[in-house]
C-alpha cells in the first residue's frame, strides 16, 4: 500500500513549485517542479527503509525552507515512536541557546549598549562579572584602519576602553594598571570573540581584570592583557586645558606624520588619522585630535572611542622624547596606568603629554575642545615593538624566588617528624630509596599532628646552591601531598646537619607548607614574574646567532610525538636547525613519525627518528654515541597519575624512568661534549605541587634540581617548569574534568604558539629553572577569597585577612554548602543537579574530584575533614549531617 504524503497550504510559498517526486511504481526519482493543485503536494513512496529515508530527508529539506509539511498524515501509517533528543550525560542541559530575546536577558546574561561588547554575565556567589562581545570587520569596520605589518591589529587603546567599561559594571571606574601581553590579530573576513573578566572585590576593593579573545573558528582562549580596577577617588580633576594653544608653544608640523608611520610598518587608516595639530613647550606636547564626521555616531556610545585614544599618541615620536628606535621598531603602548575617564562620547579632544619620568614613560590629561576634562592616564610606558613582544612572552614566563617569612617565633604545637637522610647510592636508586621512604610515611594512618618531612639541599634556596637531587624528587611529592591534604604535612629544608626542635617549632610559627632555613633566616618559596629577559647565551634574534643552530645535531627525546614533535618543528623552522635526532620507544614506526620525518625532510633538514628506550643507560648511550650532538631537548615522560593514598613503588618507577632516569643518564653521557643547551621539559606540577601527581611531580622537581647542578658546574642546562599546553604533551591524556579541575586551579592552556615564544625566551635566560605558564588571575583571586590559594602564588595575588570560620551548624545550611560545592567540583550548571540522596559515585565523582571536594568543605568548615570523606558519607545528606555533628562538637579550627 502506498502512503499519502500532504503539504499545507504553506506550500503556496514555493513559487519555484521544487518537490519531492515519485515515479508510477511508487521509487523516489528525485527533485521536479509540478504546479500546486487546490494547494496541496501529493507524494507517494513504497514502506522500503532506503526510500522511506530518502524521501523523509528530501520534505525535511523543504520544512527547513519554510514549507509546512502535513507529517502527521505521513506517519498516521508509517511505523513510527518519538524519542527524546539525547542531552549532556546525566544531565537534561542543552548545547546550544534558545534563539529568543530571554538570551540577553535571561539565564544569567545581561545586555550591554557598547560597540564592542553585547553582554555581561555576573558569576553567582563570587563576585565575578564576565563581559563577552565580538569583534569583527563587517561589525567595526573602522578597525581596518589600524594596521601593524600590512594586519589588522586591535588597537592596545580598545583593550583600556573594554577594561574601563567592565570597572563601570562593578563600581570600580578607574583603571589602576593594564598590561598589554599579547596583540588581538583580527584575519580578513574572520572574528574574535572577548571576554573581559573581572574577579571578585579584595579588601580594598579592587578587582582584577583580564582581556580574552580567540579566533572564532578557534578552541583557545589567548590572554591579552590583564590589570587592576579601582574603586573612583572622591578628587575633581586637576587640570583644564581651557587656554589652547598654549601661549609661545613651538607649532609642530605634522603634515608627514602618517605618511612616516607607515614606512615603518603602523599603517592608519582614515579613521585613525585624528592628528590635526601638535605643539611643543618646556617639555610637554599638546596635540588637537578629532575623528572624521563619518564616526562621530559610534564616539557616542564609547567611553573614549579607541580611535581617539590610539591618536593621542601620534604626537609623541615627533616630539623628540624618545630615543631613536631601531629600523621597523616602533614604540607602541605597553602598560597603562592610573587611568580615569571623567566625560564619555567625545569627538574631538585637546592633549596634553608629559614625560612622567623612565625613557617611554608619559602622563596625559585629556579635554574637550572647550577644555574641560574627559579623561587622565597617570602614566602610560611605551616600549619599542619587538621588545615588548619579549615583554609580553614573560607575563606568561615566571620563577620561584625564596623570600623571608612573614612570621616567625615559636608555637608549641605539636607535630610529628620525618628525618630524610642523605644517600650516596647511585642518583636513579637514591631517587627511589628516598620516594619510597617518604610514599610510606605520607600513606601512614594521618594523626592530629602535622608531619614535617626534613630534609637537607633539596631547594636551591640562596645564590650557588648545589642541590640533592634524590631529596628534591622528594619535594616534588610531598607538594603534591599538600595540594591533597592541605594543612597535613610540612616541608623543611635545612643548610646544616644538627637541628633541634626550636628550628622545627619556628618554622612551623610561619604558617607556611614549605620552609627552607639558610643561615638562620627563614625563607618561604614565592613564584614571581620575569620582569625583563637576562640571557647567559646569545638570543634567538640577537647578533650572535641562535642558542640552536644549522652545525651539529640536536637530540630531542620523545622526539615523534607530543611536544617532541612541536618543537622539533620549532628547532627546524625558528631556530634553523639542520639536523635532527628524534628518539623514541618506536622511532619510525611511531603514530605519525613518518609524516613528521617527510615533512621536516622537506623544511631542508636531516631527520632520524630513533628507537630508543631513553631510560635505559646502555642503550641511551649508544645512541648518543651515534651522532655528535650539539643539543638536547629532553621532551619525553608518562604519566600514571593517582592520589598518593594509591600510588605504589611500580608507578613511581613507571613514571620516573623516562623522565627522571632518563634525564640523569642524559646528564652523565652529555657532560664532557660541548653542548649549546640542554633542556629539560619540567612540569608545573612539581613547583606548585597537584593532587593526583605524586609521582609525575616527583620526576620533575628532580629535572628542576638537575638543571640548577649543572649550571652549578658550568655546563649549560635550563629546566622549563611548564604549565599546561592547549595541545601536545600531556593535555592529550586529561579528561574534560582534568581540565576543568585544572582551569579552576588557576591553569589555562598555553596555545602552542605561546609556548614556543617562551622556548625561545627561556633556552638563553640567566636562570637554570624557569616556569612557562598560563594563569586564570580571576580564579586564582577567588581561590585567595576562600582560602585556598596555594601559598607559592602569594607574591602574584593579594590575599584577604583571614577571620575565623563562622560556619552555621544549621542542617538545612549545611546542605546547600554541601551540595553547592559538589555542583562546583563536578561543574554542574546549579546545585538542583546534586541530588541529596544520590551517591556521590553516581553523581561523577573520582578520586581527584574528591580530593577537591573534601579541600573546599574543610576550608569552608574550618573542619579537617577525612582522605575517605565522600566513601564514609557517600551521599550529600550523610555529609551533611556528619558535618553537623563535627561542628557541633566544637572542632571548628580558627584560621
Amino acid at each position: 500500500m502506498r502512503e499519502a504524503v500532504r503539504f499545507a497550504d504553506g506550500v503556496a510559498a514555493c513559487q519555484a513549485g521544487v518537490f519531492v517526486e515519485v515515479g508510477p511504481d511508487g521509487v523516489l526519482t528525485g527533485l521536479a517542479q509540478q504546479s500546486v493543485q487546490d494547494g496541496v503536494f501529493v507524494a507517494t513512496a513504497r514502506k522500503d527503509r532506503d526510500e522511506v529515508r530518502a524521501l523523509v530527508e528530501a520534505l525535511g529539506r523543504l520544512h527547513t525552507h519554510g514549507v509546512m509539511v502535513d507529517w502527521d498524515t505521513y506517519f498516521a501509517s508509517v511505523p513510527a515512536k518519538h524519542i527524546e533528543l539525547p542531552t549532556y550525560a546525566f544531565q537534561r542541559r542543552r548545547y546550544w541557546l534558545d534563539a529568543t530575546a530571554e538570551v540577553a536577558s535571561g539565564g544569567g546574561l545581561v545586555a550591554v549598549d557598547h560597540p564592542l561588547l553585547t553582554a555581561v554575565v555576573p558569576a553567582p556567589g563570587s563576585g565575578t562579572l564576565t563581559l563577552i562581545g565580538r569583534l569583527s570587520l563587517s561589525a567595526q569596520p573602522w578597525l581596518a584602519d589600524h594596521l601593524v605589518d600590512g594586519q589588522v591589529v586591535v588597537p592596545g587603546a580598545a583593550q583600556v576602553e573594554l577594561a574601563i567599561r567592565a570597572g563601570d559594571e562593578t563600581g570600580c571606574p578607574v583603571l589602576d594598571e593594564l598590561t598589554l601581553q599579547s596583540p588581538m590579530v583580527l584575519a580578513a573576513g574572520g572574528s574574535l570573540q572577548l571576554q573581559v573578566v573581572v574577579a571578585g572585590a579584595d579588601d580594598s576593593g579592587r578587582r582584577q581584570v583580564t582581556i580574552h579573545s580567540r579566533a572564532g573558528d578557534a578552541t583557545d582562549w589567548r590572554q591579552n592583557a590583564q590589570g587592576v580596577l579601582a574603586p573612583a577617588a572622591a578628587v575633581a580633576p586637576a587640570f583644564d586645558l581651557a587656554q589652547w594653544p598654549p601661549p609661545g608653544a613651538e607649532v609642530l608640523d605634522v603634515d608627514g606624520v602618517y605618511a612616516d608611520l607607515t614606512a615603518i610598518g603602523m599603517e592608519y587608516g582614515e579613521t585613525f588619522q585624528c592628528l590635526q595639530a601638535a605643539w611643543r613647550q618646556d617639555g610637554t606636547v599638546y596635540a588637537e585630535i578629532a575623528l572624521p564626521e563619518q564616526s562621530g555616531a559610534d564616539a557616542r556610545r564609547f567611553g573614549l572611542h579607541p580611535a581617539l585614544l590610539d591618536a593621542s599618541l601620534h604626537a609623541i615620536p615627533m616630539a623628540g622624547f624618545l630615543p631613536e628606535a631601531e629600523p621597523g621598531r616602533p614604540y607602541i603602548p605597553f602598560a597603562w596606568n592610573d587611568v580615569t575617564l571623567y566625560a564619555e562620547g567625545a569627538t574631538a579632544l585637546r592633549v596634553r603629554i608629559t614625560p612622567a619620568g623612565g625613557t617611554g614613560v608619559f602622563g596625559l590629561a585629556v579635554a574637550d575642545t572647550a577644555g574641560t576634562a574627559v579623561a587622565e592616564v597617570g602614566s602610560l610606558i611605551l616600549r619599542p615593538r619587538s621588545a615588548d613582544q619579549s615583554a609580553t612572552r614573560n607575563n606568561s614566563l615566571f620563577q620561584l624566588d625564596w623570600v623571608q617569612a612573614g612570621r616567625t617565633g615559636q608555637t608549641d604545637l605539636s607535630y610529628a617528624l620525618l628525618d630524610v637522610p642523605s644517600d650516596d647510592a647511585p642518583v636513579p636508586e637514591a631517587i627511589r630509596r628516598a620516594t619510597n621512604a617518604v610514599l610510606a610515611a605520607l600513606q601512614a594512618e594521618p594523626g592530629a599532628s602535622p608531619l614535617v618531612i626534613v630534609t637537607r639541599g633539596a631547594v636551591v634556596a640562596v645564590a650557588d646552591e648545589v642541590p640533592d637531587l634524590a631529596q628534591a624528587a622528594v619535594w616534588g611529592l610531598v607538594r603534591a601531598a599538600q595540594a591533597e591534604q592541605p594543612g597535613r604535612f610540612v616541608l623543611l629544608d635545612l643548610d646544616t646537619e644538627p637541628f633541634d626542635e626550636g628550628t622545627v617549632g619556628r618554622a612551623l610559627a610561619t604558617g607556611e607548607p614549605q620552609v627552607a632555613v639558610r643561615a638562620g633566616q627563614f625563607l618561604v618559596p614565592r613564584l614571581s614574574r620575569v620582569a625583563e629577559r637576562a640571557v647567559v647565551g646569545p638570543a634567538l634574534s640577537g647578533d650572535a646567532g641562535p642558542v640552536f643552530g644549522p652545525e651539529g645535531t640536536v637530540l630531542v627525546t620523545g622526539g615523534t610525538g607530543g611536544l617532541g614533535a612541536v618543537v622539533a618543528r620549532h628547532l627546524v623552522t625558528a631556530h634553523g636547525v639542520r639536523h635532527l635526532l628524534l628518539a623514541s620507544r618506536r622511532g619510525a614506526e611511531a603514530p605519525g613519525a613518518a609524516e613528521l620525518v617527510a615533512e621536516l625532510t622537506e623544511l631542508g633538514a636531516s631527520v632520524r627518528a630513533a628507537v630508543c628506550d631513553v631510560g635505559d643507560r646502555e642503550d641511551l648511550a649508544r645512541l648518543v654515541a651515534s651522532v655528535p650532538l650539539a643539543g638536547v631537548v629532553h621532551t619525553a615522560g608518562v604519566l600514571d597519575d593517582g592520589i598518593v593514598g594509591s600510588l605504589t613503588p611500580e608507578r613511581f618507577d613507571a613514571v620516573l624512568r623516562p623522565k627522571a632516569d632518563a634525564a640523569w643518564y642524559l646528564h652523565e653521557l652529555t657532560r664532557e661534549m660541548d653542548l649549546s643547551a640542554f633542556v629539560l621539559f619540567s612540569s608545573l606540577s612539581g613547583v606548585l605541587g597537584s593532587a593526583g601527581q605524586g609521582n609525575y611531580a616527583a620526576a620533575n622537581t628532580f629535572l628542576d634540581a638537575l638543571a640548577e647542578r649543572r649550571r652549578a658546574q658550568g655546563l649549560p642546562a635550563t629546566s622549563l617548569a611548564w604549565g599546561l599546553w592547549a595541545s601536545g604533551g600531556m593535555a592529550g591524556d586529561l579528561t574534560e574534568s582534568d581540565l576543568h579541575r585544572l582551569e579552576r586551579g588557576g591553569i589555562t592552556p598555553l596555545p602552542v604558539d605561546d609556548g614556543l615564544d617562551l622556548f625561545d625566551v627561556a633556552i638563553d635566560h640567566e636562570h637554570a629553572v624557569l616556569v612557562p605558564a598560563s594563569l586564570n588571575l580571576p580564579a586564582l583571586q577567588a581561590q585567595a577569597h576562600a582560602g585556598t590559594l596555594p601559598a607559592a602564588l602569594r607574591g602574584l595575588i593579594r590575599v584577604p585577612a583571614r577571620r575565623a570560620s563562622t560556619t552555621a551548624t544549621d542542617p538545612t545550611d549545611l546542605l546547600r554548602l554541601v551540595r553547592t560545592q559538589a555542583a562546583m567540583v563536578l561543574g554542574f550548571s546549579d546545585t538542583e543537579a546534586v541530588e541529596s540522596a544520590k551517591r556521590f559515585q553516581e553523581l561523577g565523582f573520582d578520586s581527584l574530584t574528591a580530593v577537591e571536594f573534601r579541600n573546599q568543605l574543610s576550608t569552608a568548615t574550618g573542619l579537617r575533614l577525612p582522605a575517605t570523606l565522600i566513601f564514609d558519607y557517600p551521599t550529600a545528606e550523610a555529609v551533611a549531617d556528619y558535618l553537623a555533628a563535627e561542628l557541633a562538637g566544637g572542632q571548628v579550627s580558627q584560621a
